[in-house]
């Protein structure tokens, strides 16, 4: 699998690969911009991650499937020098959490928790997902969902909220959608994914 997203102060790139049915290991590539939203003097961080993924339940129902995940792994961070911010330099930490969805042909709903340990701070963000479909799609059609997106990140004052849509195959996906709360208002959110 490989997966892209892009929104003003993030941007990400992975691929993952899946071992067995319980287990993934994955690489990711993520920029961040820390700081005043919109304002020019924010600090950038690239961020490398590894990460290993475990399934720890699933649940199949007649109608749907659950799934929960836990996830972990060391992380390598780059900053750019800034005044008042983390000097230039490398730091090492690790970041984990857990994931958990269900899925019908109708709804879906998910909610993680991801938390980084690196340059003697921690971070965390938490996303809640919830979507409804206008027509059950069979497994060889295009699916669509519209719903929303709720982010917590540690060191935000707002929550983060984004009506999106996603439109579906067998492999790949595409989300996109716009926040409307104050602080990150006609932000833009995409996100593409491919399976092979």
């Amino acid at each position: 699998m490989v997966m892209g997203t892009w929104t003003p102060d993030e941007r990400s790139a992975e691929i993952a690969h899946g071992f067995t049915r319980d287990f993934s290991a994955s690489v990711a590539w993520i920029r961040r911009y820390d700081g005043v939203h919109g304002g020019r003097h924010r600090q950038r961080s690239d961020l490398l991650l590894l990460q290993g993924a475990y399934l720890l339940a699933r649940e199949r129902s007649p109608d749907g499937i659950g799934n929960a995940y836990v996830f972990a792994g060391p992380l390598s961070a780059r900053f750019e020098a800034r005044p008042g911010g983390v000097a230039a330099g490398t730091r090492h930490g690790l970041h984990g959490g857990l994931w958990a969805d269900y899925e019908t042909r109708w709804v879906y709903t998910r909610a993680s928790w991801h938390g980084y340990r690196y340059a003697g701070r921690s971070r965390h963000e938490t996303v809640v997902q919830g979507m409804l479909a206008p027509y059950a799609a069979d497994y060889d059609d295009i699916a669509s969902w519209g719903g929303v997106q709720l982010k917590w990140k540690s060191g935000h004052g707002q929550t983060e909220v984004t009506p999106y849509l996603r439109f579906f195959a067998k492999q790949w996906w595409v989300d996109a959608g716009i926040s409307v709360n104050r602080q990150n208002r006609s932000d833009l959110f995409v996100n593409l994914m491919f399976t092979f």
